[in-house]
Parts: structure tokens; C-alpha cells; sequence
């Protein structure tokens, strides 16, 4: 008995701090100002709510980042690396900043996608913007207390694709996002 009320304890403390880290982040807002607006989108269905819209150079904050889409390119490639026939990089400069007292985790791979008018979605890729600067982790790994990064991150996407929004995932454990129009 003794054992299985151990082993309950311990999976309930899992699963509280699994909840607080899921909570973490809250609604996203604009901050700051400049000359964009925000617009809503339609809810995909009709148990979701209205997604909140972006646009490119809107600063958004969940919880403690800030996070800034502060310029879209596309890409054919270089020299050595090009994507593959029919797709292009979609290359995107963004600012990420920790207002918070302790340390964010960001990473690319987990919380940073791509998704087009028809809701495929494609992952974060190395595109020559990437590789240009090799020696820099990127905006990937801990993002210490009072600090921001601003690096590129690529995506790989037909060349047909339209409507293309990017979304930031606040957590692997929440379903709250930032959602902005790329304006392509």
C-alpha cells in the first residue's frame, strides 16, 4: 500500500508541474506600436476559438516572450545547398525576447511552423541564411532572463503554396499559440 501511494504522489507532482508548465504563456497581445493592425481569422472549427492574427513587424507577447517577425524572403538556394524541385525556403528573421525573470526554452524544430491556405504544415529547415552563419546555435536553446535573440529560421515549401502563416507554439504541453501572416 505504502508503494502505491508513492508511486501516486510521485505521478500527481508530474503532473501538477505538467500543468503549470502547459499554463505558462496565457493569451498573446500586440505590444509596442508601429503602422500594422491585427485581424482575425476564422476558427477551423466550431469548438475552436477565432485565432488571433499578426501581421510581419507586429510585436506579440505570450507571457514572458515577445516575439517579433521581423522580415520574410524567399530563397532558391546557393551554391551549395538548394531546396528541392518545385519548393522554394521561405527564410524569416525573428526576434525572440525573454521580459521574464527566468530562463526560456526555445526551439525551432518544436514550437516553429509553417502552415499554407490548405493547413499542410512543413518544419523548420537549414537554408543558406542558416548556413552563412555556422558557428551560431541559432534561436535555439536557453534564452536567459532579460535577453532577446534575432536569427533566421528557414522553411522548406512548395512553390505554389500560398496563404502562408507562420505559428509559434508556446509550449509542448499548451495548445496557445502566435499565429502571423507572412503576406505570401
Amino acid at each position: 500500500m505504502k508503494k502505491l501511494l508513492k508511486w501516486g504522489g510521485i505521478a500527481l507532482l508530474i503532473i501538477i508541474v505538467l500543468g503549470m508548465i502547459g499554463s505558462k504563456g496565457g493569451e498573446s497581445k500586440k505590444v509596442g506600436s508601429n503602422d500594422s493592425t491585427t485581424t482575425q481569422t476564422a476558427a477551423k472549427t466550431n469548438n475552436q476559438p477565432t485565432q488571433q492574427m499578426y501581421r510581419v513587424g507586429d510585436k506579440v507577447q505570450m507571457g514572458d516572450v515577445i516575439l517579433t517577425v521581423n522580415k520574410v524572403e524567399t530563397s532558391q538556394g546557393g551554391q551549395y545547398t538548394k531546396p528541392s524541385s518545385g519548393n522554394q525556403w521561405i527564410e524569416l528573421n525573428l526576434t525572440i525576447e525573454n521580459t521574464g525573470s527566468n530562463q526560456e526554452y526555445i526551439t525551432t524544430l518544436g514550437q516553429m511552423f509553417v502552415t499554407d491556405k490548405d493547413n499542410n504544415q512543413y518544419q523548420t529547415t537549414v537554408t543558406s541564411k542558416r548556413m552563412e552563419n555556422p558557428g551560431s546555435l541559432g534561436l535555439d536553446g536557453a534564452l536567459i532572463a532579460k535577453a532577446k535573440k534575432t536569427d533566421w529560421v528557414g522553411f522548406e515549401v512548395p512553390k505554389t503554396a500560398t496563404g502562408l502563416k507562420f505559428q509559434y507554439n508556446a509550449s509542448f504541453w499548451s495548445n496557445k499559440s502566435i499565429v502571423v501572416d507572412l503576406g505570401r
